[in-house]
């Protein structure tokens, strides 16, 4: 018969035989099908169980009489020397960790000298930067602030991410999230910001966004790597991580705040920032298809709302839309106040003051 595992549904019979054996101080195997009133055969595998689980017992070998155990006693008997077990590879595996990291000193010396920065790693392993991030959140005290522009693209990136931020907010350690405004199409992107808001998180969005930051505790960071082959820089000095952290705060404080929930009363100012973020790029005579990856939308999105921008200025090509959102940023620039590089611009762009409104 195989073990019977932790969690494992007993059934009926073999709850009503125990039971039967705790009341009557006992049961005689040839009796339990007749007491019971259930076949021979279901009577035998409940008997069978029962004694696998340690929870029936014979007092001795020279009777045939099985007695009910109590179920503590029963679990300290067969789960006793595995659980002891457990302990002591747990400690052998906690001495060996240790053992590993105490080489960690050699290794940041040894990164020192290959890269001029204190305490720099430039990761291009895709499963170790994924395992950095990991154990780099599930020792974090105090706060991970992190700049994801695209969000959640794929359901695979929501299983990857997703459990240790929930798990980093399971222990009270706040977590901040940037996200650009476009991610608040994506469906898989609410859904996971729905879930990481419901645990505690703050998350948040702008038109334009840096690329992807990881920052914890202030005292380390994760960084995009400086060539496409290299995935990730890690970063373990705290006046580095210090400066990221206040960068971020600086588009915190300019973000919206994202649920993942429905929709919220500033989404037509959102519209109009993003808008607005394309008036920006336009004027640095970026390409559709720059401007789309830019603020992580489709190239058909980005053409159409080009377009309607165009439309709008009264413009027939995209040089002379340039031209006329130049020359509204420069008159901008000389009197800059609240709204500036927000949806302001496009309310002193003649024609969109209808949409603004």
């Amino acid at each position: 018969m195989k073990p019977i595992e932790p969690g494992e549904t007993q059934s009926v019979t073999v709850m009503r035989l125990y039971q039967h054996a705790v009341r009557e101080g006992g049961i005689e195997p040839g009796q339990a099908a007749e007491q019971l009133q259930v076949s021979e055969d279901e009577a035998a595998a409940a008997l069978a169980e029962l004694r696998e689980l340690g929870l029936l017992r014979r007092l001795s070998v020279a009777h045939t009489l099985l007695v009910a155990i109590n179920p503590q006693t029963a679990a300290a008997d067969r789960l006793g020397p595995r659980e002891h077990s457990l302990r002591e590879e747990q400690s052998r595996l906690a001495r060996q960790r240790a053992a590993i990291e105490a080489f960690m000193p050699v290794h940041l010396e040894a990164a020192m000298g290959q890269y001029p920065a204190e305490g720099v790693e430039v990761v291009d392993d895709p499963e170790l930067l994924h395992k950095m991030i990991s154990e780099m959140t599930a020792v974090s005290q105090t706060e991970a602030c992190v700049i994801q522009p695209f969000g959640i693209r794929t359901q695979e990136e929501a299983d990857l991410g997703l459990p240790k931020y929930l798990n980093l907010l399971g222990r009270g350690v706040r977590q901040r999230t940037l996200c650009q405004h476009s991610v608040r199409y994506s469906a898989t992107t609410k859904q996971g910001v729905a879930a990481l808001c419901a645990a505690g998180a703050e998350v948040r969005t702008l038109d334009v966004l840096p690329p992807r930051m990881i920052v914890i505790d202030g005292s380390q960071a994760i960084l995009p790597g400086p060539d496409p082959a290299e995935l990730g820089v890690v970063v373990r000095n705290s006046a580095v991580a210090r400066y990221l952290t206040g960068v971020f705060d600086i588009f915190w404080m300019a973000a919206t705040p994202f649920s993942g929930l429905g929709q919220g009363p500033r989404d037509r100012d959102i519209s109009r920032d993003i808008d607005s973020a394309i008036v920006r790029l336009l004027t640095t005579g970026a390409k559709d298809e720059v401007i789309a990856r830019r603020l992580g939308i489709s190239l058909r999105t980005c053409r159409r709302r080009i377009a309607n921008l165009m439309d709008d200025i009264g413009a027939d090509s995209r040089f002379q839309a340039g031209y006329l959102a130049r020359q509204y940023e420069e008159r901008r620039a000389g009197a800059a106040g609240p709204g500036v590089g927000s949806a302001a611009t496009l309310r002193r762009v003649p024609g969109l003051a209808a949409r603004a409104s």
